[in-house]
């Protein structure tokens, strides 16, 4: 058994099985000391309200490993048990799980007098993203700071990004063949680096992509795991390549701003954007702050993009029936006909690209369905109560808007990929603003949360739309794909990987593409995928 569990625990972390039993021989003694020295939180109950149940596990361990190779099945197989409020224990910590609309605003929503983002976050960005941004400097900070990159999020500049987005997407397919396969994954990864780094992080990042830079994102891309959360700083390669990294894309980001300023330079991209902010207080961000912030902005949309139009791919591979009226969409929009031949069909713009809802209902069916990241954690600072339970200071809260998502009560079907459900439906897309609302009064109360909520909802929503509309528009009309089959003609529908902190689909998962005919119509796919 406990061969098995260093198995399981070095495949979660990426560290070799020998590494994994040193380190966990002394996080136990740790946590030996800690259980032993440390409460339940029954000391803490609050009158009239109990404990909320707590599952049982392995000694200090819990129930690390379930949650870490499958978390969403775990969660709803104790919520059957449980109820939408119970505690398990993972590495000695006690995670207090709320589930549902109810639990989802409660997890968005708490005051950050009670609890901190910070506390759980902090040791795994700040090596990565740098000091003073995100989670390393106080909450009302990072929000201005969310609130400069927004702002520089602009109308003119979406419209800038678009014909960007499109010509990096025409490169990077030149080197696809007419037909074959390919890891979707892989591909996905590149090219929304390459295109955000294009439209947010400027021409000089952009054109280095292709060696140093990429090789660098690389390096902090590895310090970005669950073993991270854990442990600030190894003495392994992926932190010593991690921390060279860090240091070398931040001298690159300096350089640049120097050069912009010494050239009196001006582009539409978010660098721009905060090199001209300032606080409320007047000042003006440093240069370390500017280059820290760009790391983040990278790091933190990258894997979302990616993973999601790696799933909406994945999804209408499986379900092709999904695919002519997509194109069809692009075509009444771009044409006013609903048979224009694909590749006739106008190039894309950003109003174009705004107006096809369809096609942002297919994104928003493979976010419910495989949303990049399944749980939000906090920790509690103070003891609060939360319906008939004590949550006690020191426990971990945590919301899953992954299990909500499943909810068969309000997605009927809800494992069948559908993106006719999301017609006429506002669930999930509040927009994000500071501008005379407080946004944690703002409500999560939503089965459906597919960029989050509250005073950390994303950012980058109507970038990443606008993205990922283009890009699987480009996509669709320039090829048709199909998933792999099994000996009995079962569609091979890729698994997730949870091992990492976005939940990817497993490595090496393949599509088989082929490139469309020339005047083919959206009435001729449809024709070719009845049969």
């Amino acid at each position: 058994m406990f061969e098995e569990t260093i198995g399981a625990i070095s495949k979660l972390t990426n560290l070799d099985q020998t590494t994994v039993t040193i380190l966990l021989s002394v996080l136990t003694f740790v946590l030996f000391v800690s259980l032993f020295s440390g409460s339940d939180g029954s000391k803490d109950l609050l009158p009239g309200t109990k404990l909320p149940p707590v599952v049982p596990g392995y000694p200090f361990i819990g129930s690390a490993i379930e949650y870490g190779v499958h978390p969403v099945k775990f969660l709803q197989k104790c919520q059957k048990q449980y109820g939408d409020v119970f505690t398990f224990i993972m590495f000695g910590q006690r995670m207090t799980v709320c589930l549902n609309p109810d639990g989802n605003h409660f997890v968005f929503n708490i005051p950050i007098s009670s609890a901190s983002a910070e506390d759980i976050y902090q040791k795994l960005t700040t090596p990565v993203f740098g000091e003073g941004v995100v989670y390393d400097c106080p909450n009302h900070v990072f929000m201005e700071q969310k609130k400069f990159i927004k702002d520089s999020l602009t109308t003119a500049a979406f419209k800038s990004y678009v014909p960007i987005i499109v010509k990096e997407f025409e490169d990077f397919f030149q080197r696809y063949d007419k037909e074959g396969e390919r890891v979707l994954f892989s591909d996905t990864a590149e090219l929304t680096i390459m295109t955000a780094s294009a439209c947010l992080q400027g021409p000089e990042i952009r054109s280095k992509m292709d060696s140093e830079v990429a090789k660098l994102y690389h390096y902090l891309d590895q310090g970005l795991t669950p073993m991270n959360l854990i442990f600030k700083w190894l003495p392994t390669p992926t932190y010593i390549k991690r921390d060279y990294a860090h240091k070398r894309v931040v001298a690159i980001f300096k350089s640049i701003q120097a050069k912009r300023i010494a050239n009196n330079e001006e582009h539409l991209d978010v660098l721009q954007g905060l090199m001209k902010a300032e606080y409320r207080n007047g000042n003006k961000l440093s240069d370390g702050e500017i280059s820290h912030m760009m790391i983040a902005l990278l790091m933190a949309g990258q894997h979302t993009s990616s993973t999601t139009m790696a799933w909406t791919l994945y999804r209408l591979a499986a379900n092709k029936q999904f695919i002519a009226p997509l194109l069809e969409e692009q075509s009444m929009i771009l044409t006013g006909k609903p048979d224009t031949p694909l590749d006739e069909l106008p190039e894309l713009d950003y109003e174009s690209v705004r107006k096809m809802t369809l096609m942002e209902n297919a994104i928003k069916e493979a976010l419910r369905l495989n949303p990049p990241i399944h749980t939000v954690m906090r920790k509690m600072t103070k003891t609060v109560q939360y319906k008939e339970f004590t949550i006690p200071k020191g426990h971990n809260i945590c919301g899953c808007a992954s299990v909500s998502q499943l909810e068969e009560s309000r997605f009927p079907n809800p494992e069948q990929y559908d993106p006719y459900r999301h017609i006429n439906s506002t669930e999930g897309v509040a927009e994000w603003t500071l501008n005379g609302v407080d946004i944690a009064e703002k409500s999560a109360k939503s089965h459906l949360l597919p960029f989050g909520a509250g005073r950390h909802r994303c950012i980058g929503e109507n970038f990443a739309y606008v993205q990922l509309k283009t890009l699987l528009c480009m996509f669709l009309r320039k090829y048709d794909i199909d998933l792999p089959k099994d000996s009995k003609g079962n569609v091979l529908f890729p698994k997730a990987d949870y091992t990492s902190l976005i939940t990817m689909p497993v490595g090496g998962s393949k599509v088989y593409y082929r490139e469309r005919k020339p005047g083919t119509t959206a009435q001729s796919v449809a024709a070719e995928n009845k049969k």
